[in-house]
């Protein structure tokens, strides 16, 4: 590779808290908080759950002393590093990021825990590690446009990871340019497919980044190398269309990548909300009735029109069913409750599903990656067409959900796992504090100590 992946990586390394803007420094601490939850409110996918019972302990000890947030157990860093990364994708709630194209912090948030935990390190050392991080892993997939057959977890997030253990590590620069050429050495080869199919390979696909990414150290300290050469040889012909090189440095810092960010409260597929806003404005406007609608159509951008299977098989699938997803909320289901039980099974709601039709706009493909637009057209019994269009989801940085509601998501997302419900705001309370925390491990094991009511410890 070039220079400039090295140079954009040492010049954030150069970066001090003093550096860091306080807007964005408090976007990081939700950020944080965010992924923390989701990792919680993971925890309880059936797949965890029997991970959990073989490799999780109810009392620490020398080899298991990672704390597990909302089961109480304990397990070792190696299978904590797998065991977050893949619960906190597991309900489609993280965060993400448009220009990245995927979810940075979900392939950070263990590399943080473990390590931090570790180090004893302090709120502002995770805050600066999180921030210049998330950057460098973002540039990479902003620069890099991964093939769009590949799922992007496990892949660039990796580099994010390392970049964050070693600097909570307090390693030098030279030894964290070599660990992150090393992570960016070692993406794993992932399905899209996974995703829409929904197989739940798909989320482990994060948890194992998450251990390369730590593992990259032990490879580094080992003395093991790789090369700029390697890394662009990789991302610039095996796993993308070509790297884009001035965009790891383009607009550096002026803001963050991470200030872009957006949040979800759909928990679904982020290419499927656009269309879901769409079709709750117009809902908000006309009150349709699904007994009354003949079909509908649904124009968005590519990758967004790829949602288009009626018929999901499973859960995770119905995450990335743009008809099923408009079908459940046109009757008037809840996004939460539409995956599972009743909802996923009835007919009705099958039925409609298959009168809907996606398909791509190519002008809201040219739109990307700043704009992510759908037009939703419905079309009554009586011939009528309603349609509502939207040139960007909800959540987004430049239409962010209001505090509210994202305290709103955190305790939703807690209710599953937290000792008493009367817990819960002090637990949101604690996890926002995050700046001001002078020894994390103390922090996590309150944390820890305030979750586990349905974990595998409690059943």
């Amino acid at each position: 590779m070039t220079s400039r992946f090295t140079h954009m990586l040492s010049e954030l390394l150069d970066k001090r808290i003093e550096d860091i803007p306080q807007e964005t420094r408090a976007r990081a601490t939700w950020m944080v908080a965010d992924t923390m939850f989701s990792s919680c409110f993971g925890f309880a996918a059936p797949e965890l759950q029997g991970y959990l019972a073989r490799v999780g302990v109810p009392q620490k000890d020398e080899k298991h002393s990672i704390p597990v947030l909302g089961t109480g157990l304990y397990t070792t860093k190696e299978h904590a590093a797998m065991l977050y990364g893949t619960a906190i994708v597991s309900n489609e709630l993280d965060e993400g990021n448009q220009f990245a194209k995927g979810h940075p912090a979900a392939h950070m948030l263990a590399p943080i825990l473990i390590t931090a935990w570790e180090e004893k390190a302090t709120g502002m050392e995770i805050i600066r590690a999180f921030v210049i991080g998330y950057e460098v892993a973002s540039r990479l997939a902003y620069a890099s446009n991964m093939n769009d057959d590949m799922h992007p977890h496990g892949t660039w997030g990796n580099v994010g990871g390392a970049v964050v253990a070693g600097l909570l590590m307090k390693k030098d620069k030279q030894a964290i340019v070599e660990a992150a050429l090393l992570a960016a050495s070692l993406p794993i080869a992932t399905s899209w497919e996974a995703a829409v199919t929904g197989m739940t390979v798909r989320n482990l696909y994060t948890g194992v980044g998450s251990f390369l990414a730590l593992q990259a150290w032990t490879f580094q300290e080992a003395g093991f190398f790789s090369s700029e050469h390697v890394v662009d040889h990789l991302w610039g012909t095996i796993l993308s269309k070509g790297i884009r090189y001035e965009l790891f440095e383009s607009e550096l810092w002026e803001p963050p990548l991470l200030d872009k960010n957006y949040f979800k409260l759909y928990p679904s597929c982020r290419f499927s909300h656009s269309a879901i806003d769409a079709l709750l404005a117009l809902q908000k406007e006309e009150r349709l009735d699904a007994s009354k609608i003949a079909s509908a159509k649904v124009e968005t951008y590519s990758l967004a029109a790829r949602l288009n299977d009626p018929n999901p098989v499973n859960a995770l699938s119905a995450k990335f069913s743009i008809p099923f997803l408009l079908s459940a909320i046109l009757h008037g289901h809840s996004l939460f409750d539409s995956f599972a039980g009743e909802i996923f099974s009835d007919e009705s709601v099958r039925e409609l599903a298959q009168r809907i039709e996606v398909t791509e706009d190519p002008e809201m493909t040219a739109m990307l990656p700043n704009k992510r637009a759908a037009r939703v057209t419905v079309t009554d019994h009586q011939g009528v067409m309603y349609s509502a269009f939207v040139d960007a989801a909800s959540g987004n940085y430049d239409q962010p959900f209001p505090r509210k509601e994202l305290l709103g998501k955190f305790a939703s997302m807690l209710a599953v796992c937290v000792c008493s419900g009367d817990h819960t705001n002090e637990i949101i309370d604690e996890a926002l504090a995050l700046p001001d925390v002078n020894d994390f491990g103390e922090w996590l094991e309150r944390l820890a100590a305030s979750t586990g009511k349905r974990g595998a410890g409690s059943q």
